[in-house]
């Protein structure tokens, strides 16, 4: 086993080599107000079918099916940021399909009336066409439990990205998550998303890889009565830059009726609320400031909400 981990290891930092910088960055605004709220560092406490984006083995561990629904708008609100997902236990395994969109409506692109000369007062700029552009994620989960302790899940993904006219391309790709419990109420999560160096194919003819992005989070849940407490630790790795990203977080249950979040996520201060009622529920996320690489503009903000069924 460790001969076969240390094998895979060695084959995606070698196939990064070939990957594309910041081609996979589109996937990394997150699905989960309850996430953002707690700083990110859910890979081993996420609880909703957002567990198929931050890590496809937690299906196997939820109590019954449900549904989630999340919007946001980054970027100053530039981008709308939407996912659905649906996740279907059956007993030791569960199935889920997901769906990632993040779109920019209202681009304008604009033309000069002689393109031989430069612009100025002469030769004013005018829109000539206003386009949309969009990004998609089709997400095909399966996580089972090899044992009380272990389970492995991972997602098949279908990716399509349309930029306002300009160009767009179909990939795929594969996640693999874990998740393990070597202690009653300390779970141990990690998550390799895009693991088959996701390729992208342009209808320019480009062809791009994206890079492999890998996390590793730890928690612990304290229980006082009806009340409960949960402490999370994350570190994800980025081998485009070769740096490591802490994030920690922190949940606390009210009766499992009302929710209060705070964390740290990718260096930035994070807090959430949460309310729940019987099967229902809605969240909200807020992170301040600037996260690196993938916020790079304005104040990130979630709401998100959901069923059991």
């Amino acid at each position: 086993m460790i001969k076969k981990l240390t094998l895979q290891i060695c084959v995606i930092l070698f196939t990064s080599l070939w990957a594309t910088k910041y081609a996979g960055d589109f996937e990394e605004l997150g699905t989960s107000a309850r996430a953002i709220g707690m700083g990110g560092a859910v890979t081993a406490s996420a609880n909703d079918p957002s567990t198929i984006y931050y890590n496809p083995a937690l299906s196997s561990r939820l109590a019954r099916n449900s549904v989630l629904l999340m919007h946001s708008e980054d970027f100053s609100g530039l981008v709308k940021h939407n996912f659905v997902g649906i996740s279907f236990p059956d007993g030791c395994q569960a199935f889920g399909f997901a769906i990632l969109h993040n779109g920019i409506p209202g681009i304008k692109l604009t033309k000069v009336p002689d393109s031989t000369q430069e612009p100025g007062e002469n030769n004013r700029p005018y829109v000539d066409k206003i386009v949309n552009a969009n990004q998609l994620v089709g997400y095909f989960n399966y996580a089972r439990n090899l044992s009380s302790r272990l389970a492995l899940g991972g997602n098949a993904k279908i990716i399509y990205q349309e930029l306002g006219g300009t160009g767009s391309c179909l990939g795929m790709g594969v996640d693999l998550g874990l998740i393990l419990t070597p202690i009653v109420d300390i779970n141990l999560g990690c998550r390799i998303r895009n693991i088959s160096t996701s390729p992208l194919f342009w209808n320019t003819g480009r062809k791009e890889y994206i890079t492999p992005r890998a996390a590793l989070g730890i928690s612990k849940l304290f229980t006082f009565g009806h009340n409960r407490l949960q402490l999370a630790v994350e570190v994800e790795s980025n081998f485009e830059e070769k740096t490591l990203l802490p994030n920690f977080g922190i949940e606390y249950a009210f009766r499992e009726a009302l929710f209060g979040r705070i964390g740290i996520f990718r260096n930035n201060f994070s807090f959430g609320l949460g309310f729940k009622f019987k099967r229902f529920h809605i969240d909200y996320g807020y992170a301040t400031g600037t996260a690196p690489e993938s916020r790079e503009l304005g104040t990130p903000q979630q709401i998100s909400g959901g069923v059991e069924f």
